[in-house]
């Protein structure tokens, strides 16, 4: 019997010591993998503006927009995003050869920008606390939507600024934390360039100098929530 008292707590000891070190190899990982391939959501911001040189082109305004994401496979992704900016733009005339442009008035200016870019995923198909931060490149075009300003119609067709439709890019970086298993929330910034197209009427005024257009960068930042499928 006194044998056994003495053996028993040395085996009780060797058992504890034994089992610590495997509780002790459970390891909680910051990193969390993401197991759908799609996402849609809706964002809400403001576009900084570059009118260009001459004041032509769109004023900065708040935006909204929807954008849809595809993972192609590891870290990239493939995101398709619609922006609606609604703004306004100065109106100019040029009154005779030779004088500086005239303020007529103020013109509403609808424009819808869409994109395709290509977006590489820091951490790659999976969270680290939560976050995926990403940067991402791509390009598109940019359409007006609206018409005629009433402030142009006494202007001459070939003096009057036409955004039109435009060749556009951008690059850019920003941060996605999912706040739940399928909601995350977004927040991105966005440096997007377009060109714009000095009139005819304008360009003869300045005798030749006025190239015939000019790229403008724009600096737009969002925020949104996405919901992953």
């Amino acid at each position: 019997m006194t044998a056994i008292r003495r053996v028993f707590p040395l085996l009780l000891g060797l058992l504890v010591l034994g089992v610590a070190p495997v509780g002790a190899q459970t390891i909680t990982s910051p990193y969390r993998f993401l197991d759908y391939r799609h996402s849609a959501g809706v964002f809400g911001g403001y576009i900084a503006t570059d009118a260009g040189r001459l004041d032509l082109g769109p004023e900065s305004s708040p935006v909204v927009g929807a954008r849809y994401t595809f993972r192609l496979g590891g870290a990239l992704s493939l995101e398709a995003q619609a922006t609606l900016i609604p703004t306004t733009r100065e109106v100019f005339d040029t009154v005779a050869i030779n004088e500086p442009l005239q303020r007529v008035g103020e013109a509403d200016l609808t424009i819808l920008s869409t994109m395709a870019a290509l977006r590489f995923n820091v951490t790659g198909p999976r969270t680290w606390y939560g976050f995926q931060p990403y940067l991402l490149g791509g390009l598109g075009f940019a359409f007006e939507l609206s018409g005629t300003a009433p402030a142009e119609v006494r202007i001459l067709p070939d003096a009057r600024f036409d955004f039109g439709t435009r060749f556009a890019g951008q690059v850019g970086a920003g941060v996605e934390w999912f706040a739940a298993r399928r909601l995350s929330i977004f927040a991105d910034a966005r440096d997007v360039f377009w060109k714009l197209k000095f009139p005819a009427g304008i360009r003869r005024q300045d005798e030749g100098k006025l190239p015939a257009d000019e790229w403008v960068q724009n600096f737009q930042f969002q925020l949104g929530a996405a919901y992953h499928f």
